[in-house]
């Protein structure tokens, strides 16, 4: 199995890197970094504050064994000698003993001079979820299958449906694993431990076809009755689903398995303006969108890799307050002036945020806690600990809930003086958004994976559950309450779930377009707003008739200075011999944001049967060296010496950009290296 050198280092860092939590001695899943039971053969860690007098990974010293001893620093789990990944004062990464027995074992870390003990239960599952962000939140570790790089994902590539790997630790693998993304459950083609790595294993799945144009949909593992913590994976549509949509033209087309241009993944609604906030992650700012005019109206940079997923504005319509879930960070916006103003550090993971007054409420998903934030002042007056995976936040009166996603809790809060009482909701429920109705003193939660929400009564705390799966409301998302009329953005089926809060049951759907991630309503004009990330659209729906009366472009196709996919059109020369050493010559279109040329194995693919990935990498004996590119972007020019050990036969070209690696449009980029 090889991995791209951009998904290993990821993938090492979910792995080995250091993630600070509280002082105490604490075990958790390797993975998730949650308290679940660890299974036997998987990845655990330790938090706690002089764990080991050094710092150190471990590094293999024998086919799937890894050291016992690492800077003098030892642990053993039930008695037994537990291998290192990594070690330091703060962290220590290890395998739980493949002898474990059910059941709670004492863990013991020893750092040559002291011992310090805990304990963790042992199960014959603990599935978690490795994610790129290595604190077990955001974009999980996976893999497209054939192209060898992270999402976003089609649904099909080249005419085939499409593989990908996710990549887990604590799988029962005498049991296949259940995959649900938003509530729709992937066909498991191959799981097992992955090749060449101790703790490590794979789950190989077929993306389903319905789930396209989905967005940034929510996954999760079951094995042997245990479920994993949330990760996030990437739909996008297909060509056929953005014919037709504002400010797509019937020349435009959809680039398979790449990022586009634009990616709508957050809105807010200023009912002082009657304007829509939509937050672009892709572009990295907010566009102000005029619902009168149908027009943007300005366009707020962000900080570059911002990852902006969500947006809130405050009662009097003079500020917005944005997520930056890759900065740790809020972004505080003047719309008076539509002006950013400046960021305020949170926790771990920003995910979603509130105003309660003059504050701005951000749950940092990473940290599971709530950062209030003084607007005046721009910094931070409290932090308080809600749970796991803190996720959706509303705000009513002196009342902020927070869903905690990855422990299937709720937390309110009391903003006088922060206390905080928990619900918990049924066994295997990961709550996800949040509203308040104010009226009915209920607070309403979004249960994506188990295709429903739960009712918590604010007073007595009392939750009642409601299904919206026989209305086909499948990975409820998003929501908003308008009196007692509750409505859900239902992410997987393109639809709204219309429910009464009295009744606590579904009254409708409505049809939408694809991958609802966000709803407002505009009370005053009996419409609700709908941002589809699929379409990257913005559907207004008239509440009387249930049906979207005007669609509304959230960005542009090509937005100045963003990214356009390079294409090749020939090589010079097109083939070579093994030993040789020659400059190529690449002429193509947009090739301005090309920083390397790669050559690999044509037509390689993914072996699903048997579980590895094999074969489709960068061929190590063909170098390049000294890339240039001409200022029209048509040319590029660069140094390549095959080395004598080169097989001779077909290779692709790819050009790796800020984007990943980019292999078509591409119609003359096949090199062959010769005798």
């Amino acid at each position: 199995m090889k991995l791209s050198a951009q998904f290993a280092v990821a993938l090492f860092w979910a792995v080995t890197g250091i993630m600070p939590l509280a002082a105490q001695m604490t075990v958790v899943n390797g993975a998730s970094f949650s308290s679940t039971p660890v299974a036997p053969g998987s990845f655990a860690s330790i938090f706690g504050q002089d764990l080991c007098q050094g710092t150190m990974a471990g590094e293999w010293i024998a086919p799937g064994k890894l050291p016992t001893e690492l800077s003098g620093c030892t642990v053993m789990v039930g008695g037994i000698p537990a291998m290192l990944s990594y070690v330091s004062p703060g962290q220590v990464n290890f395998i739980v003993p493949a002898g474990m027995a059910p059941g709670m074992a004492t863990v013991m870390a020893n750092n040559g001079s002291r011992t310090i003990s805990g304990s963790v239960m042992s199960a014959a599952a603990g599935p978690g979820m490795f994610a790129l962000t290595g604190m077990g939140v955001g974009e999980g570790a996976m893999l497209h299958g054939t192209l060898w790089r992270t999402g976003p994902f089609s649904v099909s590539t080249n005419g085939q449906t499409t593989y990908l790997s996710i990549y887990v630790t604590g799988l029962d693998v005498s049991a296949k694993p259940v995959v649900t993304m938003g509530g729709v459950a992937a066909d498991v083609v191959w799981w097992g431990d992955a090749p060449g790595y101790v703790g490590l294993q794979q789950i190989n799945i077929m993306l389903p076809a319905g789930t396209a144009g989905t967005g940034r949909v929510p996954v999760m593992v079951t094995s042997n009755g245990q479920n994993s913590n949330v990760t996030f994976m990437h739909v996008l549509p297909t060509a056929a689903m953005m014919q037709g949509m504002p400010g797509w033209t019937g020349g435009m087309t959809m680039g398979e398995n790449m990022r586009r241009n634009w990616e709508a993944s957050g809105m807010a609604f200023n009912a002082v303006n009657s304007t829509a906030l939509v937050v672009d992650e892709d572009d990295d700012v907010v566009r102000v969108l005029s619902l009168g005019a149908s027009s943007i109206l300005a366009t707020i940079a962000l900080p570059s890799d911002s990852q902006a997923h969500a947006i809130a504005v405050s009662a009097d319509g003079m500020l917005a307050a944005v997520t930056l879930s890759g900065l740790g960070s809020a972004a505080l916006i003047d719309l008076t002036q539509n002006k950013l103003l400046g960021t305020v550090a949170t926790g771990y993971y920003p995910a979603q945020v509130a105003f309660a007054g003059t504050n701005v409420l951000v749950t940092n998903a990473g940290s599971g806690t709530v950062s209030v934030i003084d607007s005046v002042s721009r910094a931070v007056t409290q932090t308080v600990d809600t749970g796991a995976g803190s996720s959706g936040i509303a705000v009513a009166g002196n009342t902020a809930v927070v869903a905690n996603m990855q422990v299937g809790t709720v937390s309110i809060i009391n903003l006088t003086d922060f206390s905080i009482s928990n619900v918990t909701l049924a066994a295997g429920t990961r709550p996800h958004q949040v509203a308040i109705s104010g009226t009915a003193n209920k607070a309403v939660i979004t249960t994506p994976m188990t295709n429903g929400f739960a009712i918590v009564d604010l007073g007595t705390k009392v939750v009642t559950e409601v299904s919206t799966l026989a209305s086909n409301g499948i990975g409820p998302g998003a929501v908003a309450i308008n009196g007692t009329t509750v409505y859900l953005a239902n992410q997987m089926t393109a639809s709204v779930t219309v429910a009464d809060l009295s009744s606590g049951t579904v009254v409708k759907t409505l049809t939408v377009d694809p991958g609802p991630v966000a709803l407002a309503v505009d009370a005053a004009h009996n419409r609700l707003l709908v941002l589809a990330e699929g379409t990257g659209t913005l559907d207004v729906v008239d509440l009387a008739s249930g049906s979207v009366v005007s669609r509304l472009a959230t960005g542009n196709s090509e937005p100045d200075g963003r990214f356009v996919m390079p294409s090749i059109s020939s090589l010079s020369p097109s083939s070579a011999a093994a030993g040789s050493s020659f400059i190529l010559t690449i002429a193509g279109a947009n090739l301005q944001n090309v920083k390397s040329v790669e050559f690999h194995a044509a037509g390689a693919g993914m072996g699903m049967g048997g579980g590895g990935m094999m074969g489709g990498g960068q061929d190590s004996e063909i170098n390049t060296s000294d890339l240039q590119v001409n200022a029209a972007g048509t040319q590029i020019t660069v140094s390549v010496r095959i080395l004598d050990g080169a097989a001779t036969g077909a290779r692709q070209i790819r050009l790796e950009t800020d984007h990943g690696e980019m292999a078509g449009p591409i119609t003359g980029a096949v090199f062959t290296v010769t005798q």
